[in-house]
């Protein structure tokens, strides 16, 4: 099934090696704000392994309107072939676009800014977005093992309230959903206990704090 749908990360794209890939951490996020999950693997040979790729870059599988995968790593200008092992999908400048932190073996981490169809000077997201944060009681206070649900239209996004995931990896702050055109969402909360909290109507483009037993979200503001 991944295959057909255009997943093809058992094999390097690209750098002319044809043996296997060595494949560490898969994270599923809206790298583009176009309303669709995309997908990014990181890879890298273990050591010296001759049965697996040597030059095995990362594969960033852009997520299509008719639910296929299309590689898109050399368009993002993040190909390379260092071996990869965790990874981190996040906005580390507050800015509405997913940023993406990879550890690698034996060299540098590295780090890409997300600048969307922009540039450097004047970044620029492809579509709307919302990012938020869900708080209850202690002692879970983050409502880890939750689940978000971000509405648009008929399609209802779910993710999973969670620290760890992948290799060695996690991350606990903003849930991000692309929206694509669409300048606002219905978001609800199954809390850890089964509960299930109402449908709130919430403005794209903003960080907004959900708490259990408030009847709408509140609105966060990075400090600039």
């Amino acid at each position: 099934i991944a295959l057909e749908r255009g997943a093809t990360a058992q094999r390097p794209f690209t750098g002319g090696d044809v043996l296997p890939s060595t494949a560490w951490h898969p994270e599923f996020d809206d790298v583009n704000n176009d309303g669709n999950i995309d997908l990014f693997v990181t890879k890298g040979n273990v050591e010296v392994q001759v049965d697996s790729a040597v030059r095995d870059p990362n594969n960033l599988l852009m997520g299509q309107d008719d639910g296929t995968f299309v590689e898109g790593a050399e368009d993002a200008g993040i190909v390379n072939f260092n071996r990869a092992r965790g990874a981190a999908i996040t906005d580390l400048n507050l800015d509405g676009m997913l940023d993406m932190v990879v550890v690698n073996r034996t060299t540098s981490i590295n780090l890409w800014r997300n600048v969307g169809t922009g540039s450097a000077e004047e970044p620029k997201s492809t579509g709307h977005w919302l990012a938020v944060r869900v708080r209850q009681p202690a002692p879970n206070t983050d409502a880890i093992g939750g689940w978000l649900e971000v509405r648009t239209g008929d399609h209802i996004d779910v993710r999973e309230l969670t620290i760890g995931g992948g290799h060695a990896s996690g991350q606990l702050g903003w849930l991000h959903a692309g929206l694509g055109t669409t300048d606002r969402a219905d978001v609800r909360v199954h809390w850890p206990d089964g509960e299930a909290g109402p449908w709130m109507t919430v403005t794209a483009d903003q960080f907004v704090t959900i708490e259990r037993g408030a009847s709408e979200p509140s609105p966060w503001t990075p400090d600039p």
